[in-house]
């Protein structure tokens, strides 16, 4: 067992040899004094020069700041030469940190200046406390955040590019077929979670990767194979074979909605069980010369006489409130693009809309699956829309967002498909 008071000399040994003044966090537990308690500065060394310290001799001598010796008293440079004890300990929110060990404040790396000078880098973080207080305090917003350990430490560009993805809509998206739906009937509240338990995708976490162009594209497929095969292909479609298989995309920094609408009506995909999601752009596994889910190790949902990849027809684009509405009734979930504002990230629960918190961060693009709709007591429309951030963000992984007003621009670019189902039945035989 270490002798008692080991640990205190070692830590006294080991800053007084790495430099030549004095720590201030060291007088704080040796106070002294020592060179003035005896009056004494040496120029030679001698012992009548030391004192005792801790469990080991502090020197008030010439010799105790020599390149191979770091044995001062904490006051030998202030009581012999008169200079002020330089500061090598800093304190920054509480934390007292040494000039050669930099600490954080949130995303921010804060340094230790001479004089106990603290610089921190001014980055945007992800999240902080003042945009939180800053939502919270704004009456009737209809919305509250909270703060997410997940987002805490992190800057907001690296939120920007790692945890949307979508690139804004090119003109190959906007010249899409528009569809016109009837909206003869539709109820005030629709929710296809509840309508349909058993067919409607869990909300994904596409971690630190800019993905959801191509999560939001196989979550609503998914979700419309299970819907339009009456149960009889629940699948959840790879968003991994589109996202490391695509070219000319940018895999985790980023990618376009009709690439990977394209690439799935085209070429088709597998299930995420076959080709997991790994959260990062890998090498394409897929072997491009077949479409066959046996020739690529797959296999098809039991009961189900499938080979070939799921596939999906040409993608279209629905702008009107009521349009997006009746398809979903009718047809399943639809995909939203939507502009992302600072305070979105921070987002609990409630009708969100963005708020002047947000002070002119920039802002990026986000794709989302919209599952229904509603209205709050007072009248507030709202779009219930999946995240692709999990199921700890938000109201279990879902938010609700004002309906009817454009709001963020997700009602600008609402994009859907028909699955290519199986055959799953045979024509019955002319009589």
């Amino acid at each position: 067992m270490a002798a008692k008071g080991a640990v205190p000399v070692l830590l006294l040994a080991t800053v007084l040899s790495a430099v030549q003044a004095f720590d201030h966090t060291l007088r704080r537990d040796f106070p002294g004094p020592y060179c003035a308690q005896q009056n004494t500065c040496c120029q030679s060394r001698h012992d009548g020069c030391s004192l005792p310290i801790s469990n080991t001799l502090c020197y008030c001598d010439e010799f105790c700041d020599r390149n191979d010796s770091g044995d001062c008293c904490p006051d030998y440079r202030s009581f012999c030469f008169g200079e002020a004890d330089p500061l090598l300990s800093c304190e920054h929110n509480g934390v007292y940190f040494h000039k050669f060990n930099n600490t954080w404040d949130n995303c921010n790396e804060c340094r230790c200046l001479d004089g106990g000078v603290v610089q921190c880098d001014q980055d945007l973080c992800l999240t902080d406390d003042e945009i939180i207080h800053s939502v919270n305090s704004i009456n009737e917003l209809g919305w509250s955040a909270r703060k997410y350990d997940k987002w805490w430490g992190h800057k907001y560009s690296e939120g920007l590019r790692l945890r949307l993805g979508t690139k804004e809509p090119t003109f190959r998206t906007k010249a899409m077929t528009r569809m016109k739906n009837s909206a003869d009937g539709l109820p005030r509240r629709f929710n296809a979670v509840e309508q349909w338990p058993s067919y409607i995708s869990e909300v994904p976490d596409q971690g630190w990767c800019g993905s959801s162009w191509v999560l939001s594209t196989t979550s609503v497929a998914s979700d419309r194979f299970a819907i339009q095969s009456q149960g009889k292909e629940v699948v959840n479609l790879s968003p991994q074979h589109i996202l490391s298989c695509t070219r000319r995309q940018q895999g985790c920094d980023g990618g376009h909605l009709d690439a990977a609408w394209r690439f799935l009506h085209k070429s088709g995909v597998l299930d995420e069980t076959c080709y997991p999601y790994v959260q990062r752009r890998e090498k394409c596994r897929v072997h491009h010369s077949s479409r066959s889910l046996k020739a690529n190790g797959c296999s098809p949902v039991p009961g189900i006489d499938r080979d070939n990849f799921y596939t999906v027809g040409p993608a279209y684009i629905l702008n009107r409130e009521a349009d997006i509405m009746a398809e979903i009734y009718h047809s399943g979930p639809v995909q939203a693009t939507m502009r992302i504002y600072r305070d979105f990230f921070s987002y609990s629960g409630g009708v969100y809309r963005k708020t002047a918190a947000n002070r002119g961060a920039p802002t990026g693009f986000h794709s989302v699956k919209l599952v229904g709709w509603g209205e709050e007591h007072n009248g507030v429309k709202y779009w219930i829309a999946a995240n692709s951030w999990g199921p700890w963000w938000g109201e279990r992984g879902y938010f609700r967002i004002l309906r009817g007003t454009n709001e963020c621009d997700i009602e600008d670019y609402v994009l859907a498909s028909w699955p290519l189902v199986y055959n799953y039945f045979k024509a019955k035989p002319v009589a």
